[in-house]
């Protein structure tokens, strides 16, 4: 924020929930799936084709990497970090969301008519978070207090 009077272009950097949660929590899901698929491989099962591991390796593994190795340095950093330091691992977490939702349509044979309602209800709910967020990423003009409907938790101290 740059300040709080009206007759300046107030920006808070706030994503799309769905996007940042969303892309975090599928780190969680990666990890716990290739624990799964470990815990199963040592006692036998063979739930996994070579296909399957070199999926899980170059479309899963790698972006999880990618993430280690961007967020790694700001949690090393001894000063402040701001929202714009995060974003390339952002990018990475979202391939990771990405892998996750796929590996999940294709495992539990969800045919193509059901990955259509999918993939289309995580889009509109990504674009209608998009469009409801947009006054806060591109600059609230006007008072701040015309957005309270925004402020989900009382930690957000966009309207204050």
């Amino acid at each position: 924020m740059c300040g709080w009077d009206d007759h300046i272009i107030k920006y808070f950097l706030l994503g799309n929930p769905i996007v940042y949660w969303g892309s975090t929590f599928s780190l969680l899901c990666f990890g716990a799936l290739v624990a799964w698929y470990a815990v199963r491989w040592q006692r036998g099962y063979k739930d996994l084709t070579q296909q399957d591991i070199d999926h899980i390796h170059y479309s899963g593994l790698y972006p999880v990497i990618g993430w280690f190795l961007h967020y790694l340095p700001f949690v090393a950093m001894a000063r402040v970090t701001y929202v714009h330091h995060y974003y390339p691992a952002l990018y990475f977490a979202i391939l990771s969301a990405g892998f996750c939702v796929d590996w999940a349509v294709r495992r539990f044979g969800v045919r193509a008519v059901g990955q259509a309602v999918i993939f289309g209800m995580l889009y509109a709910g990504i674009i209608g978070l998009f469009v409801l967020f947009s006054d806060i990423c591109f600059g609230i003009v006007g008072s701040h207090t015309q957005l309270k409907h925004l402020k989900w938790f009382d930690t957000w101290r966009m309207t204050d």
